[in-house]
């Protein structure tokens, strides 16, 4: 028992607990025990039970595009999976082990018995659950982006469509970009800077980077040889003139998603040496989001087909990608895609069996 109670005296929600109402829980309770990767729970799988971390890290994911995306981490001390003892409602996340995990297990039984018993832990967990009611805003919050997910992602497809070659590029774009901002986050250079809210945002976003050319003239935008000079020069004010959009919605809304898009819109034709458009910055002082976005749009062009080119193999794309190093992409950037290129090519190949509805 002696672990049982250290493992409660760390916790927020149980540290109060003591004498005989502390002995009777702990007989209720167990010690279980998890290797990294081992999946706890799933989202959607009926809950009987809650988890109190006594050693190791659990990481929280929802379901969302391409896989899963992670929207918290919790370590010792921290509870998980309460609300499947307070209502019937299915797993709304899963939990993983991150490392090796040591957690107490608390069913139905015991928590139940241990509600009617103390009613320092009833008013404790009555704060707790007010505390969640407080915030339900942010649920209402979700609904509200699954919304102007509808709303971005139609407006992009108002752009995409007038070039029926890209096919299901939008769709492709916004999972490279999360898929390598997941893995940038990992790095100790962009650990501090990309969270779950970055690749929550990147990902809605992203699909609007190329809105600007709903004010590319046809005869520039679908123009099946080299553009001429001025062609050019037209063609890369879609930069300047979708930001420029995104500036009157933020006049009304400025959300920080919002700020991210317009930046990915202005700056994802830069180039790490400074050699893109349209401001010609480098290295730095391109947007971290802008960078991610160049690569994602580049990598997706280069294993596409087109009426003027054909689709480049995996491997000369993975080499190509990898000689832009220092001058097209941030070298870190570049390095963590080419060591893991096998995510981006399971994306291409799951957009090639068809485009799904969004």
């Amino acid at each position: 028992m002696d672990d049982m109670t250290e493992i409660l005296a760390r916790s927020a929600l149980f540290s109060d607990l003591s004498g005989e109402p502390l002995e009777r829980f702990c007989q209720c309770l167990d010690i279980v025990r998890f290797a990294p990767g081992d999946v706890i729970f799933r989202e959607g799988d009926p809950g009987d039970t809650m988890f109190v971390i006594g050693e190791g890290t659990v990481a929280l994911s929802k379901r969302m595009g391409h896989g899963a995306r992670e929207i918290a981490r919790l370590g010792p001390g921290m509870h998980f999976g309460d609300m499947a003892l307070i209502s019937d409602d299915p797993r709304s996340a899963q939990a993983t082990a991150s490392t090796e995990v040591a957690a107490i297990q608390v069913g139905h039984a015991g928590f139940e018995a241990l509600m009617a018993e103390d009613p320092g832990f009833a008013r404790k967990l009555l704060r707790e659950l007010t505390r969640r009611l407080s915030g339900i805003n942010e649920s209402t919050t979700r609904d509200v982006l699954r919304a102007h997910e509808a709303l971005i992602f139609s407006l992009a497809k108002l752009a995409d469509s007038r070039d029926p070659e890209t096919g299901a590029h939008l769709y492709r774009v916004r999972d490279y970009c999360s898929v390598l901002a997941e893995l940038l986050r990992e790095h100790p250079k962009y650990s501090g800077v990309i969270n779950g809210a970055f690749i929550e945002a990147i990902y809605l976003v992203s699909p609007l980077h190329d809105i600007g050319k709903v004010a590319i003239p046809d005869g520039i935008l679908l123009k099946n040889g080299k553009l001429t000079a001025a062609e050019y020069q037209i063609m890369c004010t879609h930069t300047t003139i979708g930001a420029e959009a995104i500036d009157r919605v933020l006049e009304y809304c400025d959300f920080a998603s919002f700020q991210l898009a317009k930046r990915i819109i202005l700056s994802h034709h830069e180039r790490y040496d400074g050699k893109g458009y349209p401001q010609g910055i480098a290295g730095e002082a391109i947007p971290v989001e802008a960078r991610i976005m160049a690569m994602a749009d580049i990598y997706d062009a280069l294993v596409s087909a087109r009426v003027y080119k054909a689709a480049m193999s995996y491997d000369d794309v993975r080499n190509a990608i990898a000689a832009e190093s220092g001058l097209h992409f941030d070298p870190v950037m570049t390095g963590v895609m080419v060591a893991n290129i096998g995510r981006f090519e399971e994306v291409h190949k799951k957009y090639e069996l068809g485009t799904p509805g969004w």
